[in-house]
């Protein structure tokens, strides 16, 4: 309910639709810090820590609050965090509890379906699959298909993001293939290329059996109040029609 009061933000973010006419202040890697000093803003919302940012926003005497969103628990703290920092509190619990109770109701919705065993890609490089980053158990990409009835290959690892093999993939056997290409605006050719691709491996049984599936929705990985959406799309994936 603050949106009259954001004067701008980081170039990739689309959501509302409003944003986009917004200026944009660069993104986490490429901040505009000259630019970020004439927006005049009285406060900077950062994911995580990014030392030069809040260097520069000390040196000016701009305000600059730190929010970490690397887990479901700490997506909704992370609201909480901020609804604080804007004085709506009640309107950040009111989200806050509409957020988990919808990603609980996915969770109900497949309570009684099968278990599927998921190999999450997180980004490759372009048509190699020798370069295959993926997630553990401590990333919300890795809770959100937990709940959406995935178990997946790496949630054992304590690491939120690492590399995956092609000899473990071919021995643990997923079932199925979530590949995220989020904000990327693929054709029909360029999915099945990418589908092909896993044609390498052709005794996993996603493969064989024709369970990969390419998520493109720009917020498909970014932590806030819209994953239970993402997480409602993978387990139609995982699991058909569900209510």
């Amino acid at each position: 309910g603050k949106g009259d009061d954001v004067i701008a933000r980081g170039k990739f973010d689309d959501f509302p639709p409003d944003a986009a006419a917004l200026p944009h202040a660069g993104g986490y890697i490429d901040p505009m810090l000259e630019r970020i000093a004439l927006l005049d803003a009285a406060l900077i919302i950062l994911p995580g820590k990014h030392p030069a940012v809040s260097d520069y926003a000390r040196q000016h005497g701009i305000k600059v609050l730190n929010v970490h969103m690397d887990s479901i628990e700490t997506i909704g703290g992370g609201i909480i965090t901020i609804a604080e920092a804007l004085d709506c509190v009640a309107a950040g619990e009111a989200l806050r509890r509409k957020f988990l109770a919808e990603l609980e109701a996915v969770r109900a919705s497949v309570a009684e379906r099968p278990r599927v065993r998921v190999l999450i890609i997180t980004s490759r490089s372009s048509h190699d699959l020798d370069t295959l980053y993926t997630v553990g158990g401590g990333s919300f990409v890795s809770e959100m298909v937990t709940l959406a009835g995935g178990d997946s290959l790496y949630a054992d690892r304590n690491q939120a993001y690492l590399e995956a093999s092609k000899e473990t993939i071919v021995l643990e056997a997923p079932e199925a293939i979530l590949e995220f290409h989020c904000g990327e605006e693929l054709s029909d050719s360029e999915v099945a290329a990418f589908i092909a691709d896993w044609d390498a491996l052709p005794t996993v049984p996603a493969v064989r059996d024709g369970r990969i599936h390419l998520i493109t929705i720009s917020h498909g990985t970014r932590p806030g109040p819209r994953l239970p959406d993402v997480a409602r799309r993978i387990a139609t994936l995982l699991h058909g029609g569900v209510e």
